[in-house]
């Protein structure tokens, strides 16, 4: 699944081509993704211009002047393409589900095989009471009204492991498996510690680290695993420089001693240094 990073990425590529400019013509080549994509959709955003794109959590949003906001989600597999109709530089697929045609010449393409994610179209005004954003945590970055303190006594309110607490989105916002387990280990924290366990020191060195390797991430253009493609159609490059992440029986780089363990947290997996991270 994009996580925050992945979903960032696609986010500033969208801003650039979207903002200021309106949808003239949607393509909807299936009636639903996860759920059935809003009725008359073309008739509610078309010819509206689009005010701003922005992304919360692992969800990007885009306000339209009249007061309506599209959330759209990637699911698992989903990805955005952006081409100029001239010069498209993907050839099309039985997964292209919905195809938008912008006011500045652009095709935004949304490619999802597994169907997992999804388009929904709210009131602007009532978003912050919809589900999930009704109980979405603080964003990780750029974010004032995050710091040190507040990071802490989120966490110490749990007694799950602290990995779990991360992908917690009611914790904190838009953590994904990947980044957890990178930032433990840069942390050298271990990710089976209950999450109250952290010192404040500790939650401080944390949150350092999780805004180093989300930033790091969204430099690189995020991670390319399987589907995830940025919209200009290269890949994301973090994956070639993953400290911990798919990297089980591979050689700790901070004690150069030890391999690297794989464990199993609530269904997902967790890489980690048994002698680091404490």
């Amino acid at each position: 699944m994009p996580e925050l990073p992945e979903v960032e990425v696609t986010c500033q590529a969208l801003k650039a081509v979207l903002e200021g400019f309106s949808i003239t013509e949607i393509q909807l080549n299936r009636p639903d993704l996860r759920y059935p994509l809003p009725p008359n959709l073309e008739n509610e955003i078309c010819l509206y211009s689009i005010q701003s794109v922005q992304r919360r959590a692992k969800y990007l949003l885009i306000d339209f002047e009249h007061g309506k906001t599209l959330i759209w989600h990637l699911g698992m597999s989903g990805r955005v393409i952006v081409e100029t109709p001239e010069i498209p530089f993907l050839k099309a697929s039985p997964h292209d589900h919905v195809i938008f045609r912008t006011s500045n010449n652009h095709k935004i393409t949304y490619r999802d095989p597994r169907r997992f994610g999804f388009i929904q179209l709210t009131p602007t005004s009532q978003l912050a009471s919809v589900n999930p954003f009704n109980t979405l945590g603080p964003e990780p970055l750029n974010n004032p009204e995050l710091n040190v303190l507040i990071f802490h006594n989120r966490m110490k309110k749990h007694t799950k492991p602290i990995k779990n607490a991360l992908l917690d989105q009611k914790i904190i916002a838009g953590i994904g498996n990947i980044y957890a387990s990178e930032a433990l280990w840069q942390a050298r924290i271990s990710p089976l510690r209950a999450a109250n366990s952290l010192t404040q020191p500790e939650s401080a060195l944390l949150l350092k680290e999780l805004q180093d390797v989300l930033k790091r991430a969204i430099a690189a253009g995020g991670s390319t695993l399987r589907d995830y493609v940025r919209p200009n159609g290269e890949v994301g490059y973090f994956q070639y420089i993953f400290k911990v992440y798919d990297r089980e029986n591979k050689l700790c780089e901070h004690c150069e001693v030890t391999n690297l363990s794989k464990i199993i947290q609530c269904g997902r997996a967790t890489y980690y240094c048994k002698i680091c991270q404490k």
